[in-house]
């Protein structure tokens, strides 16, 4: 007897002229700002205004995150188009993706992290709410798609791949 994969809808999908912007984008953005909200202090802002350690923390942060997507795209391209640019083709599972099936989301946490140079709460928070959006919207339509192009060979991967990292 084979494992049944049950799909669920996602809670909310962005439709319209707002659905251009991919809705990790917008899960992403709305983290971030979510954790710089509850790092919030007079030292956050002189750090970022008066152009302070802090706000070098957070563009190396940015840059290290835009240099592992543009990594990770690379490889990708080689052997799946992302679902945001039309189907995949390939069920891609080798290098980074034999450590996690969404490896972009996960390089994402380098910027939330960056956060904790203001406040450790507000960064753990920050990725707490990046998770959990994350999971019931984005990743559960993927996985679906995913599970539909794939069947069987999907269904493996997914259960010796973690969806994160661990």
């Amino acid at each position: 007897m084979q494992p049944q994969l049950i799909a669920t809808n996602p809670v909310f999908e962005l439709k319209g002229v707002a659905g251009r912007i991919d809705l990790s984008e917008w899960i992403s953005g709305l983290s971030f700002g979510a954790g710089l909200w509850l790092a919030s202090s007079p030292n956050l802002a002189a750090q970022l205004i008066g152009a302070g350690p802090g706000l070098y923390v957070i563009l190396a942060a940015f840059g290290a995150f835009l240099a592992a997507v543009l990594v990770i795209q690379r490889h990708m391209r080689l052997s799946v188009t992302a679902s945001t640019f039309g189907s995949p083709q390939r069920l891609t599972t080798n290098g980074i993706f034999r450590c996690s099936r969404n490896p972009i989301y996960v390089a994402f946490f380098v910027p939330l992290a960056a956060i904790s140079y203001f406040s450790l709460s507000a960064a753990i928070a920050a990725i707490a709410i990046y998770i959990f959006a994350m999971n019931l919207t984005v990743i559960s339509k993927e996985e679906r798609e995913l599970a539909s192009v794939f069947g069987a060979d999907y269904t493996a991967y997914k259960a010796v791949t973690p969806r994160w990292m661990v």
